[in-house]
């Protein structure tokens, strides 16, 4: 298929695109293999099988955990595609995902409070008191008059609001999946 694509003519249907494709996928793995690591044996020209799913090796006592959940999120990176499990020219990238935050809003306000403020106050003279410890005196005043004021005394609220947000994974994508995400 490789040497058809590659000697097409005029008269071929084939288009750029697709030798692009054919030269990416399985001609561009074997040149680089042979240059930089002469050594190793090139990759196969067939598609890699999916890899099995993961085994869990909690015990079976009941509900998973949340380090079995957490554990469960994070990709495992096997050399393949996250999205559609292709091996070929998979590389890491930044992913932003959708979380919901909570954020604290701290707001001020005010309650009025009244209070009295004495006025002047009349002297009416000493009285004399006796107790356990002997005799004393104390000046005795009259108070005249009062004014009512106001007082605004903060109050202090918290409120949990919630807000759109992203958070930044790292995955293995391959470079299909990578131009469709743009």
């Amino acid at each position: 298929m490789i040497q058809r694509i590659l000697k097409t003519g005029k008269d071929s249907t084939v288009t750029a695109k697709m030798k692009r494709e054919v030269l990416t996928a399985f001609l561009l793995p074997l040149l680089l293999a042979a240059t930089w690591a002469p050594d190793i044996k090139p990759p196969a020209t067939t598609p890699p099988e999916p890899l099995p799913p993961a085994q869990s090796t909690a015990p079976m006592l009941g509900s998973p955990t949340k380090q079995d959940a957490k554990k469960a999120e994070i990709p495992v990176a096997d050399g393949r595609c996250d999205l559609c499990g292709s091996g070929v020219g998979v590389c890491k990238v930044c992913v932003p995902k959708p979380k919901e935050k909570e954020i604290i809003k701290i707001c001020w306000s005010y309650k009025c409070e009244d209070f009295c403020v004495p006025g002047p106050s009349e002297y009416c003279g000493k009285k004399c008191n006796k107790d356990e410890c002997g005799h004393w005196s104390s000046n005795v005043w009259k108070p005249t008059c009062a004014e009512v004021r106001t007082k605004h005394v903060p109050v202090k609220t918290e409120v949990k609001r919630k807000v759109p947000g992203y958070e930044w994974k790292v995955e293995e994508r391959c470079c299909g999946c990578r131009k469709s995400a743009r």
